[in-house]
């Protein structure tokens, strides 16, 4: 699959990540967004949850896409744009009347929402269902945890340079 196939402006070439709490990371979402091609100043974060419509983020989203300014958006995963299933079926509506295409990269059988809609319909059903939540939550918790690794962040308890254990068995302070 060409990301920009089709798309021959890479400055209407839009990114969006989200993540739910300020604590959690968009570092996988926005490297991953960077490697299809989304230029740096055109990937739009939120920290907030889906189900929040007035995201900053989003909203700009959706304004870049009624202006014009936006013939394609790229996102890592169908969910990080929203958690409602009406307020998707909006978007993906403003997408199709401003001539937008949206591609996801986790679902690379999804490459236009439009020229396939059956896939989108079944995306849809599953952004309500808990289950496919807690899966993607996993997911992305694993995903994070390797990102750090591969950073050569540590994870887990401190580490105690200066640790001295006594061996067992030995006398205690005589």
């Amino acid at each position: 699959m060409n990301p920009t196939a089709g798309i021959p402006d890479p400055a209407r070439c839009w990114g969006y990540a989200r993540v739910s709490t300020e604590e959690q990371n968009l570092d996988l979402q926005v490297n991953a967004l960077r490697a299809v091609g989304v230029l740096e100043d055109h990937i739009i974060t939120d920290k907030d949850s889906g189900a929040n419509e007035k995201r900053p983020g989003y909203i700009r989203l959706r304004n870049l896409i009624r202006s014009g300014s936006a013939a394609l958006i790229k996102t890592y995963r169908i969910d990080r744009l929203g958690r409602d299933q009406y307020e998707l079926v909006d978007l993906f509506q403003l997408l199709e009347k401003h001539d937008c295409s949206l591609i996801s990269l986790c679902e690379p059988f999804v490459e236009s929402w439009r020229e396939s809609s059956w896939a989108f319909r079944a995306l849809w059903e599953a952004v309500g269902d808990a289950r496919y939540e807690l899966l993607r939550l996993r997911e992305r918790q694993k995903a994070g945890i390797q990102a750090a690794h591969d950073a050569g962040k540590h994870l887990g308890r401190p580490r105690n340079a200066e640790k001295t254990k006594e061996p067992k068995g030995a006398p205690m302070g005589i």
